[in-house]
């Protein structure tokens, strides 16, 4: 996925992919169709590489969060509906036809149902308001402004007018969406909250460009959500409880963990998995994770302190063979051929077609030497 560098909140980052396509395009196509083919076709790239989340229950939850906000906009537009894409970056972003996309590492910084619910309300914001189209039709119109002047400074002008007009959009998303958020009867204090987590996590995922603009945001919840004459205070909601949030996009953290893995992000792993494990301690896979995370972090020692993690795996499932294969694997490097050996030939017999069984075999001979 494309790295995206205005924050969290963005219009649409292909939106420059847009207008670079339009020059190649007959004008007659229409700005809509040409901007809601390029969103098709981003889709469609999306589903192609593996990166969608597919899972009922979760879409199922974020759907729900959707028809709730979604009664308080005044629009006939469809209802959006929501993507979840595999990948640890905190990423959310809208396509003009309603589709809204949120990555596995947002999720996981979200605490409540509120948080989630205002990221939402912002990107409904940008779709019901059409600010992708209207920033099209707007940089159009600046550009052939430019071209008639044919000199340097107008460029740039054409540049800086469009970043306002990308400026206006999110202050427009970050309003509206405030007003949505309460009228559905979520916690607008949850904002503020939200806000400093995500100050204090995009440095950490790589970019500190974020902070200046996320802390500008925070300065204009405040003054929307806080105590005093002339401010609304925050709306009473009982949608802060974190269990309840986590338990609707646990499927999430699953997936957002073997990504962390994947990349060698063991801290986004540990951080995952535990988010998981404390709702949902009966859950094979994720002890597994969790050894895999411990394994990983540490090479090169014993491996002794993640058998804990694979041991409760299979108390809790002992059929689940990734964690006899990694037990076995353990037993086997530290020397211990006898306890090895079992693991090794429950993981054959639960496995017999996994691409690992050539290897297991041979580590199984000698085992039997």
């Amino acid at each position: 996925m494309r790295h995206r560098n205005l924050a969290v909140w963005l219009i649409v980052p292909w939106m420059w992919a847009a207008i670079g396509y339009a020059s190649e395009t007959s004008v007659a196509s229409g700005p809509e169709s040409r901007l809601w083919r390029l969103a098709e076709q981003e889709q469609s790239a999306l589903e192609a590489r593996g990166v969608v989340l597919c899972d009922a229950s979760l879409s199922e939850y974020l759907q729900e969060v959707v028809g709730r906000l979604w009664n308080q906009v005044p629009t006939r537009l469809d209802a959006p509906t929501v993507k979840v894409i595999k990948d640890t970056r905190i990423d959310a972003y809208a396509y003009p036809n309603g589709r809204c996309v949120l990555s596995t590492g947002m999720l996981d910084v979200l605490e409540n149902e509120s948080q989630l619910a205002m990221i939402l309300s912002h990107e409904m914001v940008h779709y019901a308001r059409q600010h992708t189209t209207a920033l099209y039709n707007h940089f159009q119109q600046a550009a052939r402004r430019g071209d008639r002047q044919g000199n340097g400074k107008d460029a740039v002008a054409v540049k800086r007018s469009v970043l306002h007009t990308i400026e206006a959009a999110e202050r427009e998303a970050d309003s509206e969406g405030l007003s949505i958020l309460g009228a559905a009867g979520y916690c607008e204090g949850e904002v503020l909250p939200l806000m400093s987590n995500l100050i204090k996590r995009m440095p950490e995922h790589g970019h500190p460009e974020s902070v200046g603009e996320l802390e500008d945001r925070a300065a204009f919840f405040r003054q929307r959500i806080g105590q005093g004459p002339g401010r609304r205070p925050a709306a009473a909601s009982s949608d802060t409880d974190p269990d309840g949030y986590l338990a609707g996009i646990a499927p999430a953290l699953l997936a957002n963990t073997e990504v962390a893995l994947r990349r060698g992000e063991w801290h986004q792993a540990e951080r995952s998995i535990s988010r998981f494990l404390a709702l949902n301690p009966a859950n094979a896979h994720a002890y597994y994770l969790k050894g895999e995370t411990m394994r990983r972090q540490n090479a090169g020692d014993s491996g002794n302190h993640c058998i804990g993690s694979y041991q409760k795996a299979l108390t809790i499932d002992p059929d689940f063979s990734p964690a006899h294969r990694a037990l076995g694997e353990l037993h086997y490097k530290a020397g211990r051929y006898q306890m090895a050996k079992p693991h090794f030939e429950s993981f054959l017999s639960l496995a017999p077609r996994d691409h690992a069984g050539d290897y297991i075999r041979g580590y199984l001979r000698q085992c039997s030497n």
